[in-house]
């Protein structure tokens, strides 16, 4: 699942650890296989993820939610039946490599073990069974498809089965690289962030609602718009600077002005709930003076005119200009957030990208442009648009690689489906009754054991 992320939320990837464990949290019971259970904590904290990064959710999301948790659960299961060998080695260089991400977003192992009060050996150890578990379920899903591949034969067949009239309509794909360049914030405009913010704070104490000071000023588009609300967050879903402050308030507390890589906080403490809490903040995010960002944009002038001669290559002036380390560690190119690969469907470019690449010829570079960075501070860029595909109906000489991935992948879901099938019913599985009726779950409902 690729994530966009909001304002602070950090994936840490960290996902699934036994929140039953902890007993100052109520919680719910909604799944069993075995001695696993899934909580109802697991789908809330999911949603809430979801919503604080904009990502689409229907009706039927918690019900795919549960069986994605349900199916973790069952491969965890049957790989420890299968004796499917993860080594401790394994689990502790993944834990390294997890948390070496976490550490460089702090900058310093002992800035990390500040905001966490606690060291990193000791916060490894908590998530050890949860990044066991999580490497033994890829290790089982491994083993059930690892086999499965289709021939020339079985895509044509694939495609020959699919009516003319149901034939998917594939849009234009762009391929785009873009060299962006954050001008540094002034101590100036810093000094003005938090002064708004310190005089929204004094508005707030004087009993004007939080929840209107949030709509009308804060720049999170995650929270702003539903008065900051946050939802519900647990500890290693935020960044440490933004978390440390949150857990040190009581219940209906502001926070001081709090700094983050995002702008500033103002943090309300809705409630407390273990390691949990239910919160609202109000971000403000300081911006570029006028002449910095003008400078960008005649530095990035200057330096499209030099890739045009053939002086410098795009990928070298990334690599050399370029702020934006997402970009800048894969040549400037965007990646499709779908799949991660650098075509990316028309529908999926961002609006602001594809107003200016949709009137240019592949190989130009537009002129510089003021944008927003991933974290809502002011920016200048380059566009380069490499490829473009026209729209067109799918057809096996022009689309082969998306309609063998199509294929593979319809194979592959037969093979976990028949899997399935056969696994439920080697188990004691309980499934609550608010998800017995869900889709997904219909086959697991007629195979599993009755309860006793």
């Amino acid at each position: 699942m690729k994530l966009k992320l909001s304002f602070c939320l950090v994936v840490l990837a960290l996902m699934n650890h036994n929140l039953f464990a902890q007993s100052k949290i109520a919680d719910k019971v909604i799944g069993v296989i075995d001695n696993k259970v899934v909580l109802e904590s697991d789908i809330e904290i999911q949603m809430n993820q979801m919503a604080a990064q904009n990502m689409k959710i229907t009706a039927d999301t918690k019900c795919s939610l549960y069986q994605q948790f349900m199916m973790q659960k069952l491969m965890v299961v049957q790989a420890n039946h299968d004796s499917l060998p993860v080594t401790a080695e394994e689990v502790n260089n993944e834990l390294d490599r997890r948390m070496g991400y976490f550490i460089s977003q702090v900058g310093s192992k002992e800035k990390f073990e500040e905001y966490y009060h606690k060291p990193v050996a000791k916060f490894k150890e908590e998530f050890r069974d949860a990044v066991q578990d999580q490497l033994m379920a890829q290790r089982m899903q491994q083993k059930i498809v690892s086999d499965v591949k289709v021939s020339p034969i079985e895509v044509k067949k694939y495609f020959d089965e699919i009516p003319q009239d149901s034939l998917p309509y594939i849009n234009a794909e762009y391929e785009v690289g873009e060299i962006m360049i954050a001008p540094k914030i002034t101590e100036t405009s810093k000094n003005e962030a938090k002064k708004q913010l310190i005089d929204i704070k004094n508005k707030i104490l004087s009993g004007v609602s939080f929840e209107s000071q949030a709509k009308l000023y804060s720049e999170d588009p995650g929270s702003g718009a539903k008065g900051g609300d946050l939802g519900l967050v647990e500890r290693g879903q935020m960044v440490p600077e933004f978390e440390s402050a949150l857990f040190k308030l009581k219940d209906g507390e502001l926070s001081d002005i709090i700094e983050t890589q995002f702008g500033y906080h103002l943090i309300k403490m809705v409630s407390k709930q273990g390691e949990k809490a239910k919160a609202k903040h109000i971000l403000i995010v300081p911006k570029s003076g006028k002449a910095d960002l003008d400078a960008t944009v005649v530095l990035l002038d200057s330096i499209r005119r030099k890739i045009m001669k053939d002086s410098l290559t795009f990928k070298k002036a990334c690599d050399k200009y370029s702020t934006d380390e997402a970009t800048k560690s894969n040549g400037g190119l965007l990646q499709n957030p779908n799949n991660g690969n650098s075509l990316i469907d028309a529908q999926l470019v961002d609006p602001d990208i594809f107003f200016i690449i949709d009137t240019m010829k592949v190989g130009q570079i537009s002129r510089a442009n003021i944008c927003k960075t991933h974290e809502g501070k002011d920016a200048a860029r380059l566009l380069w648009l490499k490829t473009k595909t026209q729209p067109h109906k799918a057809n096996m000489k022009d689309d082969y690689a998306k309609l063998q991935d199509a294929s593979i992948q319809k194979k592959q879901q037969e093979k976990m489906q028949e899997w399935i099938t056969r696994t439920v019913a080697k188990n004691y599985i309980v499934i609550d009754d608010d998800y017995i009726n869900c889709q997904g779950m219909r086959n697991w409902v007629k195979g599993m054991k009755q309860k006793p």
